[in-house]
């Protein structure tokens, strides 16, 4: 099922908590919602316009467009053969899209994560303090200071081994685990150690690459990559996160290819729903809610924002007593943990209410939604979740189900994210309920 991706070119201002019940937002009267304006000068003129940018990130730029470590953006001036030079990307949250016939916005969509998925040409940003755009676009200043390891990490996602033949040499492929409109994966091992590993081939078309401009230099980084070795560590730290480690990747012709850890003995979320007869027990969603609530915050912490939580995306681990969780397709992760989202990217069953309210969302209050209707499916006597089901009434929280196990579920699925809990509100509740 594909949904069509709404945006909006501007960005809302306040926060999250200026977005209450449905509405535009941009026709808003709420005084809480600030609009602001540039007042006139003492001679009466409007003084030249000033952009402020969130992030370094500037969405599908080409190499062309860095030169001498500076972005430039504006009019295309034609060249000597009276030919426009190709057209290069706004600093804005939001790229502006020519209508179509009927009126509407046309939007760039591509898979990622599952069929459900979709993707739109970059709409995520990283955080950064004091980045400002002059009347062209130019990044004129940014006061932020990258660790080293983040500057590592982006280095070298923005490049990759391009030998077919040293790939087939180091890994061997065996038999399809999945596939979806993300691509496809394969079990494997490293032959050198027999280590198993999981193998993803991305077409592609459907990469995601962001130009980030971090400590004086802009790189031109793989966005799944980037998020994979920010998450859980740079290669050689397999089983340490939550999530699973990247390995390697290849940057092949007409794909790249990601090889993951993969943790030995696993099996996905849905296949333990199966095995347990289509639901677990309170206690066992509880655990696998804590976990989640855990790894999330330490994403958070890191600035990666996975934006794409369902059961599909969860591996249980089963090398201890207490199975342990593992999250899996960075696919449609961004960079930011603070902007505000006006493109729909992942799994659209699962997105939050002001999205299909306001066409906007942000990653916590996100976060805590998508949580909130993985645990809604785990519990007995459940229909499938969608978000439009259950603002409407059409699916509801099973009566029978303990106080405790109610309360966090409204925690989570508050249709006024002002209401929602925090991902720590959550944390704190289930350290205080029994294991």
């Amino acid at each position: 099922m594909r949904a069509v991706k709404k945006g909006k070119d501007a960005d809302v201002a306040g926060s999250p908590s200026n977005i209450q019940g449905r509405g535009d937002i941009s026709d808003s009267t709420d005084p809480s919602v600030s609009v602001r304006k540039r007042k006139a000068g003492d001679d009466g003129g409007m003084p030249r316009k000033r952009m402020r940018c969130s992030s370094p990130t500037y969405p599908t730029l080409q190499c062309g467009d860095v030169e001498d470590g500076r972005i430039r953006h504006g009019k295309r001036k034609a060249s000597a053969d009276a030919g426009a030079p190709k057209k290069r990307s706004r600093c804005s949250n939001s790229p502006k899209r020519k209508p179509s016939d009927d009126g509407e916005a046309t939007h760039d969509r591509r898979s990622c994560g599952s069929d459900l998925s979709i993707c739109s040409t970059s709409d995520s940003f990283m955080e950064m303090e004091d980045v400002s755009c002059d009347d062209n676009g130019q990044v004129i200043h940014n006061s932020s200071s990258a660790s080293a390891e983040e500057e590592a990490i982006y280095q070298i996602s923005s490049s990759g081994n391009t030998s077919r033949a040293e790939f087939e040499n180091k890994y061997h492929q065996l038999d399809l685990l999945a596939r979806g409109g993300f691509g496809s994966v394969y079990d494997g091992f490293r032959k050198s150690d027999l280590l198993q590993v999981a193998i993803k081939h991305v077409p592609s078309v459907a990469v995601t690459r962001e130009n980030v401009y971090c400590n004086g230099s802009v790189y031109n980084i793989i966005v799944e990559v980037a998020s994979m070795l920010k998450t859980a560590g740079l290669p050689g730290s397999a089983g340490q996160s939550a999530a699973v480690s990247l390995l390697d990747w290849y940057i092949l012709d007409q794909e790249l290819v990601l090889v993951m850890e993969k943790p030995v003995p696993s099996m996905s979320l849905p296949m333990c729903l199966y095995a347990c007869g289509g639901a677990f027990t309170e206690d066992q969603a509880k655990m696998i809610l804590r976990q989640l609530v855990d790894a999330a915050i330490v994403m958070h912490s890191k600035g990666v924002f996975h934006r794409d939580i369902k059961t599909e995306n969860v591996l249980v681990q089963f090398d201890s007593p207490l199975p342990r969780v593992r999250i899996i397709d960075f696919g449609c992760s961004s960079f930011s943990v603070e902007a505000a989202f006006h493109s729909l990217l992942g799994t659209p069953e699962y997105f939050p209410p002001e999205w299909t309210d306001h066409q906007v969302y942000w990653a916590r209050p996100t976060t805590v939604w998508q949580l909130g209707a993985l645990v809604y499916q785990l519990l007995p006597r459940h229909e499938p979740f969608t978000t439009m089901d259950f603002i409407q009434g059409h699916i509801q929280v099973n009566s029978a189900l303990s106080t405790e196990v109610k309360t966090l579920l409204s925690m989570c699925l508050a249709r006024n994210l002002v209401e929602r809990a925090t991902l720590e509100q959550l944390q704190l509740k289930l350290s205080s309920q029994p294991t």
